[in-house]
């Protein structure tokens, strides 16, 4: 299938395969089909949709999932619209007619009893994109600056790793891909999907094109890997699933993000790390959240975003279904660039952290990209130790364990969520004592 969609991705021919249609099955939390490993399940037929966006990034497209059972092809049809994209979860994308908006489109399909969700289509984001925030290499990376960066010593990773180092533990890296051959990734790495290309090869990769017209070109590339990397170093024992949803300049849409969410609940991921954001919300992404939630044991994190203030609100950070992560620097202040509000839940560092980068490197990059996987990580040495803890439970024991913040940052009480991530107090509670020799009591870990 996939040696076939590039010749006619590049014709700009419409393929109908209406045998795989008969196939499909609709998206539904309890549950979704199992997901295949072949690109049998994204079927396009419209092989280069419409990327037509306005100043709020909406793009004229809409995204539907269906209820089990409901041919796509026909539910086009009668909404006078093209169908331009279906999986075997029944998450389709259409194209309307040229005489009806995307906006009125989804209006009409939401109304049918047939469609689960229904909405316009927009883009989504890294917030360092958005704010051009880019990596930068100071010269010094080195595996040594990486795994002894100051920037984790807050946190208290040696604490944390005598108890748990993740293993047994999935953890979902929804972004640009990731250098599937870096030294510090490539050993973690248990498999993946491109939503971008619709293949099996996630990697994170160049186009030398400025996709977003922002006069930048693939300013997002190596993020994946940097974000990848900082999990790895938390939970260096945790199993990664690299699920490319944004391209080399830091974007992708919703369908593509809801269909990384279901790819990764189906494929076994306990966290999902989602360093990305909208100003809108999503009902497609929100039912994916929803899904993985209810089938169990997973925790989902988000980046807060860098507005550097309280508003706007970044879309999935906002969702009841996933932690939202503030950055901080190195004495528990709030990075100036950080977003902040009633509906942070953590704070963790995010700026100058060192990380993996493409070709085997390191880089220095600053964001709340960069915060949420500290929390991502944290969240797999929980599970690792306590494997049948929901998000819930997670939240609970990190909420217990972390920092105020109030000090040292007056004015923003309740605004940075429950406070600083501190992992080694996390997981301190599962160190226990095993013996005492010559007066020093040695201690074990829980759950390894």
């Amino acid at each position: 299938m996939s040696s076939m969609l590039n010749p006619i991705r590049r014709q700009f021919t419409m393929v109908f395969l209406f045998a795989l249609v008969g196939m499909a099955a609709g998206c539904s939390r309890a549950p979704l089909p199992g997901a295949p490993e072949s690109p049998e399940h994204l079927v396009h037929f419209l092989t280069e949709p419409s990327r037509v966006t306005n100043s709020s990034d909406e793009l004229e497209e809409v995204i539907v999932i269906l209820r089990a059972g409901v041919d796509p092809i026909q539910f086009a049809s009668e909404f006078g619209a093209t169908l331009a994209e279906f999986d075997d979860w029944g998450c389709a994308r259409f194209v309307p007619n040229p005489n009806e908006s995307a906006d009125l489109l989804a209006a009409r399909m939401e109304l049918d009893s047939r469609a689960i969700t229904a909405e316009q289509d927009e883009m989504t984001e890294t917030a360092e994109s958005r704010q051009k925030s880019v990596s930068f290499d100071d010269g010094l990376g080195s595996p040594q600056a990486y795994f002894g960066q100051a920037q984790a010593l807050p946190i208290g990773l040696a604490i944390a790793h005598q108890v748990s180092r993740g293993g047994n533990v999935k953890v979902a890296i929804l972004d640009t891909g990731a250098d599937l051959t870096h030294p510090v990734l490539s050993r973690r790495i248990v498999g993946g999907w491109d939503f971008i290309d619709n293949d099996a090869d996630p990697s994170d990769v160049q186009n030398g094109i400025d996709d977003d017209g922002d006069g930048d070109l693939d300013e997002a590339y190596g993020h994946g890997t940097h974000v990848a990397g900082i999990v790895s170093l938390v939970a260096p024992d945790a199993q990664l699933l690299i699920v490319r949803v944004l391209d080399a300049d830091g974007r992708g849409d919703m369908m593509n993000v809801a269909q990384g969410i279901i790819w990764a609940k189906q494929h076994g991921a306990r966290v999902i790390n989602l360093s990305l954001g909208s100003l809108n919300s999503s009902d497609m992404v929100q039912y994916a959240l929803e899904y993985a939630d209810e089938m169990g044991l997973v925790v989902s994190v988000a980046s807060a975003g860098n507005w550097g203030a309280a508003a706007p609100v970044e879309y999935p950070a906002r969702s009841s279904h996933a932690l939202a992560v503030a950055a901080l620097d190195n004495s528990d202040q709030r990075a100036a660039f950080s977003s902040y509000g009633s509906w942070v839940d953590f704070a963790a560092p995010g700026i100058a952290i060192r990380s993996a980068f493409p070709g085997g490197g390191y880089a220095l990059w600053s964001g709340t990209s960069m915060s949420a996987p500290f929390l991502a990580g944290a969240s797999a040495l929980l599970l690792s130790v306590h494997p049948t803890w929901d998000m819930d439970m997670v939240e609970n024991r990190l909420s217990s364990t972390a920092r105020s913040l109030e000090a040292r940052n007056p004015g923003l009480d309740d605004l940075l969520g429950e406070g600083a991530l501190d992992i080694g107090a996390a997981l301190a509670p599962d160190m226990r004592p095993t013996s005492t020799t010559g007066g020093k009591k040695e201690t074990t870990n829980r759950g390894m």
